[in-house]
């Protein structure tokens, strides 16, 4: 047996397999700094804002406690707004539902916002992390 085999053997664990499956890619932060807001439309056009509160965020996404019920893959606005008074107006979606019976939704940004997760870090002043 090499010394390449032991490692092999070794990573066979568990765990690693665990971390392997593991989609998470991005830090999440539990803030208590951001209030949340959504906005959809309807059919017709008709804008529709629903409060929610943010239970995790990321720079590619956040997991919401909803006020209302909402449709997996509907486009939304996802509106941050922090205490300093900086605000993000994101394009976005929701992607699943996280526990039906609370209307937790888990939302993944349009894009990669690099301006956000940069806003994170120089905000964050407890290191919470999920």
């Amino acid at each position: 047996m090499t010394i390449s085999d032991d490692y092999k053997d070794y990573l066979k664990t568990d765990v690693m397999d665990h971390v392997i499956d593991n989609s998470r890619i991005a830090t999440r932060y539990i803030r208590e700094d951001i209030a949340v807001s959504i906005t959809s439309k309807n059919l017709v056009g008709i804008s529709k804002r629903i409060e929610a509160k943010l239970l995790d965020i990321t720079s590619k996404g956040v997991l919401v406690a909803a006020t209302e019920k909402m449709a997996i893959n509907k486009n939304i606005v996802l509106h941050l707004q922090f205490t300093t008074g900086k605000v993000f107006d994101i394009n976005a979606k929701v992607v699943r539902n996280a526990a039906a019976d609370k209307n937790e939704y888990g939302i993944k940004y349009d894009f990669y916002n690099n301006e956000l997760g940069d806003y994170l870090l120089e905000t964050q002043s407890k290191l919470i992390f999920k």
